[in-house]
């Protein structure tokens, strides 16, 4: 995804300006303010940035370049995109993010070093969190109301944030209420999942809010949305993946963990349809088990190839890809960002990170 990388920059430089910025408004307050501002300073710019960057790249497929508004709006979309991690590693239970210490963990760590009590260190480290990852949102919501555009895409650009960000809650409640039981689960609920929990914040939103900013029509939007929708699901059958089979030094955090949290993945899913009786007690002993082992993921590992799941996953990405280059094709846009959006479908097809 190279053609991303030219919009990086830019958008490094006003997230670093803007947490610079809140040191006469945050520091002041309390000890917690400096604290804050440091922490989210520090893991808002470890990340790819990905999302920020797509809302410059649309806003310059429809208008011929970015504006300070789009950097402006990209910085929002990264500081949601902060506090929606520090969130799900609360929820997930996750102590590595990036290869580092999650933000949770980090006040839990800190805790220590004032309570002999692990449970109360561990309770404080998550209410922490929380608290970061709300002032992130807060911040965020803070940094669009200074958009300089018409009142009318203002409150468009507002609305679509507001509305996206709700149905995240949303997927991300489905999702944590599959991790305790498999009542009215299907295939077509855990799609739901991917898509309301990660594709259209992931993709639909940021491409959405630059074709707003590049004063694109309403049938270009609704399209840039279709194609953010099945990019994002195929981004997230891609992270189930790598969570089963990839390499925790380049993914991040440990292999397994969705194992471990019972999570209802695509992988689950055919598993549970194919596996014979003996071989789903044993799954149903693995999964959601407090502590994974190399011989556990190990056994899920030889029932995925046993069955082909790779495979049978492989062929659904392949039919939402075409349906993404069809949509593709079909924008009203120039044939060098017909080909970037090619670009961006390859990466999610085939990353490791």
């Amino acid at each position: 995804m190279k053609f991303l990388e030219i919009y990086r920059k830019d958008i490094q430089e006003a997230l670093s300006q803007f947490f610079d910025e809140q040191v006469p408004h945050l520091f002041p307050i309390n000890r917690w303010g400096k604290d804050v501002v440091e922490r989210l300073k520090e893991f808002s710019l470890s990340g790819k940035l990905i999302r920020g960057a797509l809302i410059l790249f649309a806003e310059e497929m429809f208008a011929g370049k970015y504006t300070a508004n789009a950097i402006k709006a990209a910085v929002s979309m990264e500081l949601f995109q902060s506090g929606l991690l520090i969130h799900d590693d609360i929820m997930d239970q996750d102590t590595k993010r990036r290869g580092k210490t999650t933000i949770f963990y980090q006040y839990a760590e800190l805790a220590k070093n004032i309570s002999e009590n692990e449970q109360t260190a561990y309770h404080f480290g998550e209410s922490m969190g929380i608290c970061v990852g709300d002032i992130a949102f807060f911040l965020g919501f803070e940094n669009l109301s200074s958009l300089e555009v018409s009142p009318s895409t203002h409150n468009k650009i507002y609305n679509t944030f507001a509305r996206e960000m709700s149905f995240v809650g949303l997927g991300q409640m489905q999702d944590i209420f599959f991790s305790l039981t498999d009542e009215g689960l299907s295939e077509n609920t855990i799609l739901s999942i991917y898509l309301y929990k990660t594709s259209r914040y992931t993709f639909s939103l940021p491409l959405m809010i630059g074709a707003l900013l590049g004063g694109a029509k309403k049938h270009a939007i609704a399209c840039l949305e279709t194609i953010g929708e099945n990019i994002g699901i195929i981004f997230q059958i891609k992270d189930d993946e790598l969570g089963i089979f990839g390499d925790e030094k380049i993914v991040g955090k440990p292999i397994g963990s969705d194992i471990q949290e019972n999570k209802k993945t695509l992988y689950f899913w055919y598993l549970q349809r194919y596996s014979n009786d003996e071989e789903k007690q044993k799954l149903s002993n693995i999964f959601g088990k407090s502590t994974i082992t190399a011989k556990d993921v190990a056994f899920v590992h030889d029932l995925i190839k046993k069955y082909d799941i790779q495979n049978t996953i492989y062929q659904k990405q392949t039919g939402l890809a075409q349906l993404v280059k069809d949509e593709i094709l079909s924008l009203p846009v120039a044939e060098n960002y017909h080909k970037a959006l090619l670009e961006l479908l390859d990466y999610n097809l085939s990353r490791n990170f």
